[in-house]
């Protein structure tokens, strides 16, 4: 789903919402008033003394002692003898809702000078403009909201083609500063490489600062090659299927040095998740460089089979500062424990949520005091 058809139809689903809100508003007032009307109309009617049928369609009935008077053309069984005995004897004014003949009414019976007035009303007498009123918001309803929807596609499209075409600069502007940037870099670090070589040959100062030079000159590459992903994160949409145990094991084995040792588990021989094969290892390059850059001496890589296949990632380092936990997922985000190992770009982590966000998937920090992050991806 492009992003102009998600904006529409979220803007659409809330425009559905909002008149549904509203027409329901309507009606139900409208229902309230309609009964307010009706009691209004039998308290005016029970004041009558003689039967007859009342304006609005309201039926009067008069009990003096045993003569039981009904207007013409009262439909029969209407007259409630029970609830009139029982206000002759005493009781307070009674209001009941009846069905007769298959209608619905509303009968209130009251006592006045020895007289007992029963006024009936029938129920429908307004479903009728009831539903013609439901019929006409429905109508103006569906055409408002067809409206909104053409609306909402309309301005989605020109809301997005600005932002689209300044990203498409901004990944252009990247893309050629990296390709001018790379051939020097790539100069520099061949250069430094041959130094290295003829180390034996110089001071142990000038060797020493060869060493730096050669780790700034991968420090710098590494950022380069972050930039370039942070440009376009996109990389290859995931549309087949990744053994995340297969793709861990080269990571792990490409990152294991003599300083920081990492250890890598698995439930299951094969954990399979739908994706890319680049953007996972990627995923896992970027978590597990994250990782080693703070260890002390071991990262341990679990992968755990499931419904959801589950990655951690627990490096025994200063762990995550607790300033950092809501926003370690951020770009250029790097302060991390007490300290920030050189060449870090802060964009590891923010590629990494990424890329778990393109496959459905959620990652967080387990917890900041050991530096442990999990991934969560759809099995």
């Amino acid at each position: 789903m492009t992003v102009t058809t998600r904006l529409t139809v979220q803007f659409t689903a809330l425009i559905t919402l909002l008149l549904v809100i509203v027409l329901g508003a309507i009606l139900v007032l409208f229902k309230i008033g309609a009964d307010a009307t009706t009691e209004r109309d039998l308290r005016a009617a029970s004041r009558l003394t003689s039967a007859q049928i009342a304006p609005g369609g309201i039926f009067v009935t008069v009990f003096r002692g045993d003569t039981v008077t009904t207007a013409a053309g009262q439909p029969s069984g209407l007259v409630d003898q029970e609830t009139a005995r029982r206000v002759l004897g005493g009781a307070g004014p009674v209001t009941r809702e009846r069905v007769v003949g298959g209608r619905d009414y509303t009968t209130r019976t009251i006592r006045r000078d020895g007289v007992v007035v029963q006024v009936t009303a029938e129920d429908h007498r307004d479903e009728a403009t009831l539903r013609r009123l439901a019929s006409v918001l429905l109508l103006v309803g569906v055409a408002a909201l067809g409206l909104a929807a053409v609306t909402a596609h309309v301005m989605a499209r020109r809301a997005i083609v600005p932002m689209a075409e300044a990203l498409a600069v901004q990944r252009r502007f990247v893309a050629d500063a990296s390709h001018e940037l790379r051939s020097p870099l790539t100069l520099l670090s061949t250069r430094t490489q041959l130094l290295s070589r003829r180390r034996a040959d110089v001071p142990a100062d000038v060797a020493a600062g060869i060493d730096e030079m050669t780790r700034d000159t991968r420090a710098l590459t590494r950022i380069l090659d972050d930039l370039l992903i942070a440009a376009d994160p996109r990389g290859t949409p995931p549309d087949g299927v990744v053994d995340l145990v297969a793709v861990a094991g080269p990571v792990v084995a490409s990152m294991t040095s003599d300083d920081v040792a990492i250890v890598l588990s698995a439930t299951a021989d094969r954990v399979v998740v739908p994706g890319s094969a680049p953007a996972i290892e990627r995923l896992l390059t970027a978590l597990i460089a994250n990782a080693v850059d703070y260890a002390t001496t071991t990262v341990t890589v679990r992968i755990e089979a499931g419904r959801t296949a589950t990655v951690h990632v627990i490096d025994d380092g200063p762990g995550f500062a607790p300033a950092m936990v809501r926003h370690a997922f951020e770009p250029f985000v790097t302060d991390r424990g007490a300290e920030d190992p050189g060449g870090h770009s802060g964009l590891g982590l923010a590629i990494a949520a990424e890329i778990t966000h393109r496959h459905r998937g959620r990652i967080h920090i387990e917890a900041a005091a050991h530096g442990h992050v999990t991934l969560h991806l759809p099995g």
